[in-house]
């Protein structure tokens, strides 16, 4: 498996030969290098890593034909996106499902962010044939499950921006499925322009179609926060926080999931190596960078008021905002957190020593976090 066997493959599935730039080939490399080197692949391991970068390679192919096709896209700004962004873990999800329920915020939903070309209308955004499909595969894979998964989205609602910046193959839902320590560490480090420049080519493209202020959602936003910056300079963000040992617990959860996805089996060497430093970096770089950016561009939430009392934090997120939060749209809310507790309740617990860690053994890794942000701690 080769970069070039990869590309020939999306190109003879979409019948399109042409992308709009190859900044992708870099962390396709590397990922296909360090995953393959492992010497305890699964027997699903090579098909799961090739559907998944033809799948990303077929999108961006897609993207590329409809901007030649209508290149007016690339005039539409994508002004003042609202950002949230945070450790995972830490409530991003619910947030971005809350809002999502306002339509004065246009969301990236599930399936457009995999699926992003030609865009779908007003009309159409919650029931084209490719959000329907999605969805109804989605269903029969989610009722099958013995129990609810630690985190989970459904076609026709809000995504992560993570998996179209897969699409430039600098993403941590790449490293999740497909880990290597040598990816994990070029995550850390690579330049993340051509990644935010292919994610802002997406944006224009979904909201030619569909217009309207977006509401994006991604904790890695926090990691790549120079280049988000850089990226969108009307962004605001809203920085979520939690204890970050329950958030290890919950991300090692998450992980090992992805792990069994791609790999066949949990790496637990992997996760303990890998992941406390990772997390530390989620609240270290937006640390660094926050003094150099204006007050009221950041919003703080705590998980614990936030899961306490969800109708008073989105109430002060609107304040912030600048938004009148109508009665109508909090019982919506109120609705959605009721239905989205059953799942909750469906979930398996977590722990720390479930992988082999205790809280002295990452401490070091949170403490300047938790000194700035004391309210992150939970009993």
């Amino acid at each position: 498996m080769t970069v070039d066997e990869l590309i020939e493959a999306a190109q003879e599935h979409t019948g399109l030969s042409s992308f709009d730039s190859e900044s992708f080939r870099e962390g396709l490399g590397v990922l296909l290098q360090g995953f393959l080197a492992r010497s305890d692949l699964g027997p699903g391991s090579l098909g799961a890593l090739r559907e998944n970068a033809v799948s990303a390679l077929s999108n961006r192919l897609r993207v590329a034909e409809h901007v030649r096709q209508d290149p007016g896209v690339l005039e539409q700004p994508v002004e003042a996106p609202l950002v949230i962004m945070g450790m995972p873990r830490t409530g991003t999800t619910a947030i971005s499902y809350l809002l999502d329920l306002d339509p004065r915020w246009r969301s990236l939903l599930n399936w457009e962010a995999v699926d992003s070309a030609p865009p779908a209308t007003p009309d159409t955004w919650r029931t084209d044939p490719r959000c329907v499909t999605r969805r109804e595969l989605q269903q029969k894979i989610f009722d099958a499950l013995p129990s609810a998964p630690v985190h989970w989205e459904w076609a026709d609602g809000p995504t992560e921006c993570i998996f179209v910046l897969a699409q430039d193959f600098k993403a941590l839902a790449l490293e999740s499925l497909f880990p290597s320590r040598g990816y994990a560490e070029y995550i850390l480090s690579c330049d993340m322009t051509s990644a935010y420049a292919y994610h802002r080519l997406v944006l224009q493209v979904l909201q030619s179609g569909v217009p309207g202020r977006w509401s994006l959602k991604m904790p890695s936003h926090s990691l790549h926060i120079e280049a988000l910056t850089a990226t969108y300079p009307d962004a605001r963000m809203i920085w979520t926080h939690r204890d970050p040992f329950r958030t290890l617990a919950s991300l090692c959860a998450t992980i090992s999931s992805g792990h069994m996805a791609g790999l066949g089996h949990v790496d637990l060497d992997h996760l303990r190596r890998t992941y406390p430093h990772q997390l530390a970096e989620h609240v270290r770089r937006p640390m660094a960078l926050r003094p150099k950016l204006p007050d009221d561009v950041i919003l703080d939430v705590y998980a614990a008021d936030f899961f306490a009392d969800p109708l008073r934090e989105m109430q002060r997120i609107y304040e912030w905002l600048e938004l009148e939060l109508p009665a109508s749209l909090e019982a919506e809310m109120r609705a959605w957190m009721r239905r989205d507790a059953e799942r909750q309740a469906r979930r398996a617990p977590y722990r720390l020593e479930d992988y082999g860690l205790t809280r002295a053994d990452v401490a070091h890794h949170f403490e300047a976090y938790l000194a700035a942000y004391p309210r992150a701690a939970e009993a």
